[in-house]
């Protein structure tokens, strides 16, 4: 009983560190003004993985956040990506990169008078 209870304590130091990792990871994203983009070569070269493998990942992505199309090749944001691959088994602190992210765009920026 007594390993159990060890390991469980071991177990939740490991999620706190990934916790700290990730709000790290989060408050970095906040002083980007825009993100960096790229094509289907330099998302799968972030990602480590082939052309095949980002095909089969983008459907995990969010249009118009991960990627978007200009006329019908993609354009990747880069920065999210290597965010989402950093935080694939943490959702709730890629959803906070996501929406750090939102909060920086042109758009959302408030208007001077």
């Amino acid at each position: 009983m007594l390993r159990l209870v060890e390991s469980l304590v071991m177990i939740a130091k490991a999620i706190e560190r990934n916790a700290v990792a990730a709000e790290r990871i989060a408050i970095a994203l906040e002083d980007r003004e825009l993100p960096e983009t790229g094509n289907k070569q330099q998302a799968a070269a972030v990602l480590g993985i082939s052309l095949r493998t980002l095909e089969r990942y983008q459907s995990q992505w969010i249009e118009g956040v991960h990627y978007t199309y200009e006329g019908t090749k993609p354009t990747y944001n880069l920065a999210l990506l290597r965010d989402w691959k950093a935080n694939r088994n943490n959702k709730r602190a890629h959803q906070r990169a996501i929406e750090i992210w939102q909060r920086n765009l042109l758009s959302n920026q408030k208007k001077r008078a």
